[in-house]
């Protein structure tokens, strides 16, 4: 503990230059913010081994640069960004406000707080230029998500420094006391925050890597900011927030404890069965791998944010449009696949690509319509120059007389008839202007320019089923094994809907990782925390039951979950809620050891908890609900809902399950402990 205040003295005592540094500091970082790129495609996330990846490589090697989201599109999700992040965090930072009034023991206390997360936000924001760039979903939330994972630090602190100047203390060793008292409560807390976060960062699709460690950095400022910077606010407003100390409200933790403790069993037998119908919906819950830029909401004025009709699905597809020629430009058919397949311009190479888009045509969905619709392709768009002319043919075209036609063909060995493109090709030497001749040889310009690249050419086919097709990746192997068939394994699949594919690929693996690190890591550091295993599960099982209650309650409404954010809430709301269970899990088992009857330490525990978990949880659902509520950008709309309901769930089951399960185990809990030394 020397070392701990030692730390805290050092710190009380340099207050002023600490202030003075990082106010300078944050001044510096708002002028770096405008240097962080913002990006808004999400191809650039999957991973380099994925048949979406090295197709787009090679396509651009052979057709030239390309687009790959809309540029209206991404113009449309910037202004969205632009204009409602803003207005989420200004709506949120009086929520947070309003809450922080009704349970603060003064009145300048929330300006306290809001001062040092807004300041450590600001830090956050503005050293995201040392990343190549960050994408738009994480520039949209960090912020917000910041505020709220990382408030609870700042009341604690806060808390244990009004317990110690209610005391009798001076202002300055209060603060000592609090800060050497709290340097491994709220460490602990934010290490399991981002051991929950540092998770994302082993998704294949790198989305997660993005939001992991942006938010991880963000955390890791709060509660630099909080043990460094909050001293300082404090301690310089010492005086003002004593003469506006008032009385905080009263929440009832007594008479909650009460009636969990009268009816603890039926009510964790009661709560322990949602948990286990959590467990089987989650497990039966259907993913979204599709979405949209943005979120329509229905007329009669729910706010309920839906999905569109549409399968409109993303990172978005290639653009087939090189830039050699404008003339090579091709109309793209709806929800378009792309296939690259060995180039070859004998008539064996072409009568392989007429087989495969037969054999394409052949494919069919449950109720027998085809899977694959309009091919666009040389054989199909580009079939005029690929037909044989005779003399005769040639002669009508052209308008020239037969016996001039004949000669021109004996001259370059076509012998009775020859291919358009072959027909064209050596037509440039012909006298005169073909009117016909010009517009075929526009046409096989365009053709070759838009099908064939040096090593492989292009077919590009429209698909009749979309992303949430129950059979999408059934129609997705047929097409692929139609063109291996044809081609062995020497092509590419690009697109919209093979990102999808590649993408619920990786999802159940990456879902393994994510769920395993998340829980691997936050049990060691609690078990570390508590020197002990029984409780450190038993409080993990907490936490990871809501997760199962919230995803299943998806399951019952029907609605499939973004996978996105899917991964996002479960590391968010492990990392973060189980800092609930462990503040109240701690303060019962000190009293438990300080000697209290398990009744009553039930009592205090959630008196003393029960201000901090409604605080940081209230805010947490507020934030994640006005996300969800007024963002209409779908991946961020679901993250936020997802959010709010989960961490809503994680605080009732903190505030009932966990209590229950203590007093029913108590003996298992406390007597494995009762010789271990205090956790700060």
């Amino acid at each position: 503990m020397k070392g701990k205040q030692k730390t805290a003295a050092w710190i009380v005592r340099h207050r002023t230059w600490i202030l003075i540094a990082i106010l300078l500091l944050a001044v510096w970082s708002v002028t770096m913010i405008s240097h962080t790129r913002i990006n808004y495609d999400l191809n650039r996330y999957l991973s380099d081994d994925t048949m979406t990846k090295r197709a787009v490589a090679v396509m651009e090697a052979e057709f030239g640069s390309f687009e790959m989201g809309d540029p209206e599109a991404s113009r449309d999700l910037q202004n969205r960004v632009g204009q409602e992040m803003p207005l989420v965090m200004g709506i949120s930072v009086a929520i947070v406000l309003a809450v922080l009034l009704l349970t603060s023991h003064a009145w300048l206390e929330p300006a306290a707080i809001l001062f040092t997360l807004g300041v450590s936000i600001l830090i956050n924001m503005g050293t995201n230029f040392i990343f190549r760039d960050v994408s738009f979903i994480t520039f949209a939330v960090s912020a917000i998500l910041q505020l709220a994972l990382s408030i609870d630090y700042a009341i604690m602190l806060l808390h244990t420094f009004n317990g110690y100047r209610d005391g009798g203390m001076e202002a300055e060793d209060a603060m000592r006391e609090a800060l050497a008292e709290c340097f491994m409560r709220i460490a602990s807390s934010a290490l399991t925050t981002i051991a929950g976060l540092l998770s994302l960062l082993f998704m294949s699709f790198t989305i997660g890597f993005d939001i992991g460690i942006v938010l991880s950095k963000g955390i890791v400022i709060s509660m630099v900011c909080v043990f460094l910077l909050m001293p300082s606010v404090i301690l310089l407003l010492a005086i003002p927030l004593r003469k506006t100390h008032h009385r905080p409200i009263r929440l009832g933790g007594e008479h909650l404890a009460a009636f969990i403790w009268k009816a603890r069993k039926p009510l964790a037998i009661l709560l322990l069965l949602a948990v286990a119908g959590g467990f089987v919906l989650n497990n039966m819950n259907e993913y979204s791998f599709s979405e949209s830029a943005t979120v329509r909401r229905h007329a009669d004025g729910n706010g309920e944010a839906q999905t569109p009709e549409t399968d409109e699905t993303a990172p978005a597809a290639p653009r087939p449009e090189t830039e050699r020629e404008p003339s090579a430009a091709i109309a793209l058919p709806a929800n378009p696949l792309v296939l690259l397949i060995p180039a070859g311009d004998e008539d064996a190479d072409y009568d392989a690509q007429r087989r495969l888009v037969a054999a394409l045509r052949e494919i069919r969905r449950d109720d027998g319509t085809p899977a694959v619709g309009e091919i666009v392709a040389m054989v199909t768009t580009g079939a005029e120059a690929l037909k044989y002319y005779t003399v005769a043919d040639a002669a009508e075209m052209t308008g020239m007389a037969p016996l001039l036609v004949q000669l021109f063909f004996s001259t370059n060995g076509f012998g009775e008839s020859v291919r358009a493109d072959r027909l064209l090709a050596a037509a440039e030497n012909l006298p005169g202007d073909h009117p016909e001749i010009s517009r075929m040889r526009e046409l096989l310009k365009t053709a070759q320019q838009s099908f064939n690249g040096p090593h492989y050419a292009r077919i590009i086919m429209g698909l009749n089923f979309g992303a949430r097709d129950p059979r999408f990746n059934d129609h997705i192997d047929a097409i692929m094994a139609a063109v291996r068939a044809e081609y062995g394994d020497d092509f590419y699949v690009t697109g919209t809907p093979m990102s999808v594919y590649d993408i619920s690929n990786a999802f159940r693996s990456d879902l393994l990782v994510v769920n395993l690190i998340t829980l691997l890591a936050i049990l060691a550091i609690v078990s570390l925390s508590f020197r002990a295993i029984r409780l450190p599960m038993l409080l993990v099982l907490v936490i990871e039951g809501a997760i199962w209650i919230s995803m299943g309650i998806s399951r019952i409404m029907g609605q499939p979950i973004f996978f996105i954010s899917y991964l996002i809430v479960l590391s968010i709301q492990m990392g973060a809620t189980i800092d609930y269970a462990i503040l109240f899990s701690d303060q019962y088992r000190n009293l438990r050891r300080e000697g209290k009857a398990p009744r009553e330490a039930l009592q205090t525990a959630m008196h003393r908890a029960l201000p901090t978990i409604l605080t940081s949880g209230s805010i947490l659902v507020t934030a994640g609900y006005i996300i969800g509520q007024i963002c209409t950008i779908y991946y961020i709309a679901s993250i936020g809902a997802l959010l709010a309901r989960g961490a809503l769930i994680s605080v009732l089951l903190v505030l009932f399950l966990l209590p229950a399960l203590l007093a029913i185990f108590d003996r298992h809990i406390i007597r494995q402990q009762k010789t271990e030394p205090d956790h700060c």
